[in-house]
């Protein structure tokens, strides 16, 4: 396949959750409240370890992914809808290189070996990896959930008052409230969820993202690495004196498998 390039808004630097955190499903119970057989920092320090593992493992793997892009109106009714759909092969990733200043990403298809060397030249930060994420945020346990029937330790995070930030991305994650669903058979991030308790200033008062909803779902299906990524949905809105920009953006994953060897039925 082509390679292809596309232009987003800062917020859809986030997609890079989609191998780092996760956000759960309406189809849930009351959590159940108590206190569980290990510590909260065992609990997250096992879903690091987990979720890195799978990040790793990607790599080896071959998947289809979609990514939708929706422009929409006030009312959040799509305007405009662009698609792309590719497979994702062994030793091929994607660089995000963001401008923290203009708000603008641009995101791309690239080798592994290509990536390194952009991550070499600090074109790509890896602050957005949930072992770097954990420490932006106050955590608290919020007891058990089946999460499409598995069981599940759910984690709150909160914004950490006065939290310092470089860029006006930084600022804009250490500003998501949220919960985490983590698989209590392996550790693996099964769901997240995630909004804004607050609007955020970008610029002053000239422009404010006072929305943003995200969603992320793990496969219910266990594989061969855990639970993979399966949906990353994003919903922002940042308005402006003279307008706003709404935009809603959705990846989806599947079909995950090792490549098949040559030569092989």
């Amino acid at each position: 396949m082509k390679k292809k390039q596309m232009i987003v808004v800062v917020f859809e630097i986030l997609l890079l959750l989609t191998y780092g955190l996760s956000f759960a499903n309406s189809q849930h119970k009351d959590p159940q409240i108590h206190k569980p057989s290990i510590t909260l920092e065992e609990i997250v320090s096992r879903a690091i370890s987990q979720n890195e593992l799978m990040t790793k493992a990607m790599l080896g793997l071959e998947y289809q992914e979609k990514i939708e892009l929706q422009k929409l109106d006030a009312f959040g009714k799509p305007l405009k809808t662009d698609r792309l759909e590719f497979l994702v092969k062994p030793g091929e990733g994607f660089l995000l290189s963001a401008d923290p200043n203009s708000g603008t990403l641009s995101f791309r298809k690239m080798s592994t070996k290509d990536i390194q060397k952009a991550q070499t030249a600090n074109l790509v930060s890896d602050y957005l990896s949930l072992r770097n994420l954990v420490p932006r945020f106050e955590l608290h346990y919020e007891g058990m959930n089946q999460w499409h029937g598995l069981a599940s330790y759910i984690i709150g995070f909160d914004p950490k008052p006065n939290q310092p930030y470089q860029s006006k991305i930084e600022k804009l994650i250490n500003s998501v409230q949220g919960k985490i669903w983590i698989s209590k058979d392996d550790f693996s991030v099964l769901y997240v969820e995630g909004r804004l308790p607050k609007p955020v200033a970008m610029a002053w008062f000239i422009a404010v993202v006072d929305k943003l909803d995200i969603h992320y779902h793990a496969n219910a299906e266990k594989g061969l690495f855990g639970y993979m990524p399966s949906l990353f949905d994003l919903e922002y809105r940042l308005k402006y004196i003279f307008g706003q920009s709404h935009a809603r953006q959705i990846i989806s994953m599947k079909d995950f498998k090792l490549p098949q060897q040559i030569g092989s039925n």
